[in-house]
């Protein structure tokens, strides 16, 4: 047994306990070995049900299927979502009626168009409630259904009916579990898939908060094909085979 690659990847499982993710460039780096060498300890992790390997690196597998706390989502891959956020941010104009899901990515999004002036955002999320709740210049709708303390968003068929049934937006600014070519976009739960396809189906713009940890990444609810995207905003050069499903399905990339 080699007791080096063994103490290397007991020390990769500790820091996915700490920071919820890895980045494969920076544990090669860490550990002084090759990409591949870290991508065979990840490969090894991942068959044990430790982790989800993602592109780039790795999540923490939920192992009984529990997701994360909206907390815990909150500080992984912060700093890429806030350039993400900030680089959506500039694609809302003043007067627009925007949609804001549940994710901790359009948390990023809202610190990010406190200075917007005419803006309606509709969100079934408390925490952007709670972040606009004193700019006077932004209308702010709730959606209103059952509050859901792990995601502290509102969900149900109240949720879905009121926005299908009362609500049209020029955009829609989301984020979820994972997305793949070949299944497209999944989350965690159904009922936060639900929302998140009902505001999608009302609005005339659909774009997608994706940061590094989400591409290849798949979850059990499917909200929608990636045909359904109009923008995809990363934090990561795309591989070609992504780049141009993306182009032929009309899809705008942009990279921060």
């Amino acid at each position: 047994m080699n007791t080096l690659a063994t103490e290397r990847r007991a020390r990769i499982e500790e820091l996915l306990l700490e920071n919820k993710s890895v980045l494969v460039t920076e544990l090669a780096q860490m550990f002084d070995v090759t990409p591949e060498t870290i991508r065979a300890d990840l490969l090894k992790l991942e068959k044990k049900g430790i982790l989800v390997r993602t592109y780039g690196g790795a999540t923490l597998s939920s192992g009984s299927g529990a997701e994360l706390t909206y907390k815990e989502r909150d500080v992984v891959n912060a700093e890429a979502k806030h350039s993400i956020g900030a680089r959506a941010a500039q694609l809302i104009n003043n007067g627009d009626t925007i949609f804001l899901d549940a994710s901790t990515s359009a948390l990023y999004l809202a610190r990010n168009i406190k200075d917007k002036y005419g803006l309606t955002v509709i969100t079934n999320a408390s925490s952007v409630i709670a972040e606009l709740s004193e700019c006077e210049n932004i209308k702010l709708i709730s959606t209103g259904g059952v509050l859901s303390k792990r995601n502290m968003s509102y969900v149900g068929r109240f949720t879905e009916r009121m926005i299908r049934e009362n609500f049209a937006a020029n955009k829609f600014f989301f984020s979820c579990k994972g997305v793949t070519l070949s299944r497209g976009l999944t989350d965690e739960n159904e009922q936060e898939a639900y929302v998140k396809r009902a505001m999608m189906e009302v609005s005339d713009s659909v774009i997608f908060l994706c940061d590094h940890n989400k591409l290849g990444r798949k979850g059990i609810p499917v909200i929608a094909p990636i045909e359904s995207i109009d923008t995809f905003i990363t934090d990561v050069r795309l591989e070609k085979s992504w780049h141009d499903a993306l182009q032929n399905s009309d899809i705008e990339i942009i990279t921060v």
